[in-house]
Parts: C-alpha cells; sequence; structure tokens
C-alpha cells in the first residue's frame, strides 16, 4: 500500500478537523505546511489548524500589488487565531526540484477600474521543498471535476484538499458559528470605470 492509500484509507471516515490533526500531529509531524488566501474557504481551514497547533506553517499566497484592505484582514486574522508561523510568496518560484513536480496554486486575479478576470499561476517549488505534506486551501478557482480526493499526490508531496466535501453553504455556516470575520471587499460591487491615462490599473484580489 502507498503512502497515498493507506492516508486515504485512514482518513476516510475522519472529519475535517480530525482529518487535519491526523496529518498535522502523527502523520507528518514538523513536515506539514498549509498555503491560504484570504477567501473565506481558507479562513475555515486557517480557523481549524490555529486550534490543532498554531506554530504550524502557514503560507498566503498573494500577487502585488497588495491592496491596504487585504494586508489590514490578513494581519487581523493572524492576530485573532494566534497564528505563529506566517510567510508570504508571490509565486516567482518557477524552478522544479529534481525528480520533483511544479507545485502550483491559482489565483483569481480582478482588476479595481476596469471589467474582465485573469488566473495567474503561483509556482511554489522552492518554499514547499522542506515539506512532506501540503494543505493546498487557496479555494480561488473551483475544483477540476477530475478531483474527487482529499489526498492525492503532487511530486515528492502528499497533497491534501481539506474541502473537498464542503458547500459553499457549510462554508458560510462555520464562518457564522466561529463568529469569523469576511474580508470587507467580499461583497464589494465593482464599478467599472475607465482606468486613468498614464498606467495599467492595479489587480485586486484576497
Amino acid at each position: 500500500m502507498t503512502p497515498r492509500q493507506e492516508i486515504r484509507t485512514i482518513s476516510v471516515e475522519l472529519d475535517t478537523p480530525t482529518m487535519l490533526r491526523y496529518l498535522i500531529e502523527e502523520r507528518f509531524s514538523g513536515k506539514t505546511v498549509i498555503t491560504a488566501s484570504l477567501m473565506a474557504s481558507s479562513i475555515v481551514v486557517l480557523k481549524m489548524i490555529s486550534e490543532i497547533d498554531p506554530a504550524t506553517p502557514v503560507i498566503f499566497c498573494q500577487r502585488p500589488p497588495v491592496f491596504e484592505e487585504s494586508t489590514d484582514y490578513r494581519n487581523r486574522l493572524v492576530e485573532s487565531l494566534g497564528l505563529q508561523n506566517i510567510s508570504l510568496s508571490n509565486g516567482h518560484e518557477a524552478e522544479i526540484k529534481p525528480g520533483d513536480s511544479d507545485h502550483i496554486e491559482r489565483m483569481k486575479i480582478s482588476y479595481r477600474d476596469m471589467p474582465g478576470r485573469s488566473v495567474q499561476l503561483l509556482h511554489l517549488n522552492e518554499c514547499l521543498a522542506p515539506y512532506s505534506c501540503w494543505i493546498s486551501a487557496v479555494y480561488h478557482l473551483p475544483r477540476e471535476p477530475s478531483i474527487r480526493n482529499r489526498v492525492d499526490v503532487d511530486g515528492h508531496l502528499i497533497k491534501v484538499d481539506p474541502l473537498i466535501r464542503w458547500t459553499k453553504d457549510d462554508v458560510r455556516e462555520f464562518m457564522r458559528a466561529n463568529d469569523l470575520p469576511y474580508h470587507e471587499m467580499a461583497k464589494r460591487q465593482f464599478s467599472y470605470d475607465k482606468p486613468k491615462s498614464g498606467g495599467t490599473p492595479p489587480t485586486y484580489h484576497f
């Protein structure tokens, strides 16, 4: 039985917090990392992590320029959840380690002053290299229909999608039950005014 098969077998009946505890405390102690954004689904995972081990490494993925609202929101979350091991990555780590895969998070980028969205790939090969288990919790895009398992393999890493069984209503109820704040711009309606001349409009994401 491969490690992936074994972890799948053990975790298949576990709820999300119990599975995360198993990975962080038992299976991959000291070798687990979380990638996160400021989306509500990501905040759900971070809340669970904070109650298991707030010293678990968390990498916030972001593309510059980062708006002040996002920085303030992230700082408030880190403080309120008591997260102790935080770093940032802009995803410019495209060099693939020998014998490994290109570890990627996909982030949805909107423009503040013009219509349209784009998807950017964040390559996280350097910052994920020290770890054995990657809990991927950016959740900017819907997962591909072919992805059906919480536990998979991505190069040398066991890759985990902790909320694969959750609906949007599950996320909303968890946020409400735990009194977790949303990003203040999550419900913002973009006004697509023409950008001022002389520069590219800044991107916005959370």
